[in-house]
């Protein structure tokens, strides 16, 4: 997760230097693609925390162990 943690933050601070070069022009071209690549990033975490937060209460219902 640190790695992904990490890729976040770099294209996280390539995004403000990108917009700052564009002086502030967040419909530039080369903003809206870092910022996408950034969004598409932060989805695929958030979907892996999903799916391991629902995994373990998944396993309990099928072994007929939900709710103890």
């Amino acid at each position: 997760m640190n790695s992904i943690s990490g890729q976040i933050e770099t294209l996280r601070q390539k995004l403000l230097e990108t917009v700052d070069s564009y002086r502030g022009d967040f419909l530039h071209p080369n903003v809206l693609r870092i910022s996408q690549e950034l969004d598409t990033l932060i989805v695929n975490v958030q979907r892996r925390k999903q799916h391991q937060a629902q995994s373990p209460a998944a396993a309990s219902r099928e072994s007929g162990h939900a709710g103890l």
